[in-house]
């Protein structure tokens, strides 16, 4: 069982291929969206016959919002010093002031190895069923920690507190382990402990945002993850579109509280409040066996009083602390430009930072 759960773990960490939906029904796919025009994301795995549910849709491409130019150049600045030592390589982000739709990428071409960022998408399957289920059967659930022999930590830099091996835990407390300290061996411990309906709702997910699931994949294909792909899960979860109220609120009110904060914690004024998710991964060297470089990612919603807003920073690289510096850059000069931005909008047309007005 111990095993199964380890084997998942390594494909989610190196085989997720993502392939977002064509045409019109992406944000992802400017080169197919004409005159500025929006697009809708439906979900795809209904069984409903009469209706098409609708999990995100954009208002328009990011030339229609020139007023985020400026702060798009800033942080394009940012990474342009970042990356000229050739200690940073690359660097994707995903800019979307929620409440107005209002978005921004840079390099969202670019695909990454999305590692911890799918702890997010377990954490979902079970919120998933425990909503269909109701009365809290699924996350009241005991389960045993079987525990690991070799405990694992992914916060860089920090040694986690674990589970105890042979103790027994609810679904819940080791959904909040996995989350809040990015433990891997929770992790495994809940995708063994998945029943028939957890793997399907875990497939539903990648069915409904049509991203090929982890678990048809093989360990050696390396297939990654563009920004705006995991950008759309913090999407979904602010908007309640795929979870109920209740559960979209408690998994973002979960992620508010993970402990990684040398990301975009640290480029946010201190007790500001951030829901995110940080994801690294080592990329082993071809032939000594030795690390060729890392890639670090970190995505959230920050929530800047009356208009919060999402950023998501996918970077890679040769030093994990380079990487960190960058992201920390990109995460306070994305949030002095919005703080101008939204100072600026208010004081002269409200109108410019609430929703896009309905054309008449």
């Amino acid at each position: 069982m111990y095993r199964r759960g380890a084997y998942v773990f390594a494909v989610l960490l190196v085989g997720v291929c993502i392939g977002w939906v064509a045409g019109m029904y992406g944000p992802w796919a400017h080169q197919d969206v004409v005159e500025n025009r929006g697009a809708v994301l439906r979900q795809s795995s209904t069984d409903y016959t009469y209706i098409s549910p609708l999990l995100a849709c954009d208002i328009g491409t990011e030339e229609s919002f020139p007023e985020l130019a400026p702060i798009k150049a800033s942080v394009e600045q940012v990474i342009a010093a970042a990356t000229q030592d050739g200690s940073v390589s690359d660097v994707s982000v995903y800019v979307r002031a929620l409440k107005s739709a209002r978005w921004f990428e840079i390099d969202g071409q670019t695909t990454y190895a999305p590692a911890s960022l799918l702890k997010v998408f377990i954490m979902m399957a079970y919120y998933k069923e425990d909503d269909d289920r109701g009365n809290g059967s699924v996350l009241g659930r005991s389960i045993v920690f079987e525990g690991s022999a070799n405990p694992q930590q992914d916060m860089p830099g920090e040694v986690i507190p674990h589970l105890v091996a042979g103790q027994h835990y609810t679904v819940a407390q080791v959904i909040d382990q996995m989350i809040i300290y990015s433990d891997n061996d929770a992790m495994t411990t809940l995708v063994d402990n998945f029943d028939s309906q957890t793997l399907q709702e875990f497939k539903n997910i990648f069915s409904d945002l049509d991203i090929p699931s982890p678990l048809t994949q093989t360990e050696d294909a390396m297939n990654f993850m563009p920004v705006d792909s995991y950008a759309m899960v913090f999407r979904i979860l602010f908007s309640a579109t795929y979870l109920s109220r209740q559960y979209s609120n408690e998994a973002l009110a979960l992620l508010a509280r993970a402990h990684y904060a040398d990301g975009i914690v640290a480029g946010v004024p201190s007790g500001t409040m951030v829901a995110h998710k940080f994801g690294v991964r080592s990329i082993p060297a071809s032939q000594n066996g030795g690390v060729a470089g890392a890639e670090l990612h970190d995505c959230g919603i920050v929530y800047y009083p009356k208009h919060p807003y999402l950023l998501c920073v996918m970077t890679r690289g040769t030093s994990v602390a380079a990487l960190e510096q960058t992201l920390q850059q990109v995460s306070k000069t994305t949030y002095q430009g919005l703080s101008t931005f939204f100072a600026t909008a208010a004081s002269s047309t409200p109108s410019t930072i609430g929703p896009v007005a309905r054309p008449r």
